[in-house]
């Protein structure tokens, strides 16, 4: 009975439960205690599985909700591909700083080379 859908998990647990109370109102019925019913092998079965189907409905619904988040997700990210495939890329205006930056490197020219100086020859 493994299955991962949350309505069959929750038949399973109206299911047990119902079993459960036929076994305590029958073991009340034969004029066993409470400490007598709770000790019955059959009933400690039943609760146990009950046990079981609750963490199993638990697990259910914490992969729901990270299933729905991750799809939450999955949807923002493509609408802000699409929003940004729309939008033309904004151009970076050039400041004033880079403008004068450009301009003092066109005016700065490396000097000529000096020519060596002669040496006087001797005659």
């Amino acid at each position: 009975m493994g299955s991962r859908k949350l309505p069959t998990r929750e038949n399973q647990k109206s299911l047990y439960a119902k079993q459960a109370e036929q076994r305590i109102a029958l073991l009340k019925e034969r004029g066993l205690s409470e400490q007598d019913i709770a000790k019955d092998s059959k009933l400690k079965h039943l609760k146990a599985r009950l046990k079981q189907i609750d963490g199993a409905v638990a697990r259910i619904s914490f992969l729901d909700e990270q299933k729905k988040q991750l799809q939450e997700r999955k949807e923002q990210r493509k609408a802000e591909a699409e929003a940004a495939k729309q939008a033309p890329p904004a151009k970076e205006k050039k400041t004033k700083k880079t403008a004068d930056k450009k301009a003092a490197a066109t005016d700065k020219k490396k000097p000529a080379a000096k020519p060596a100086a002669k040496k006087k020859e001797k005659t």
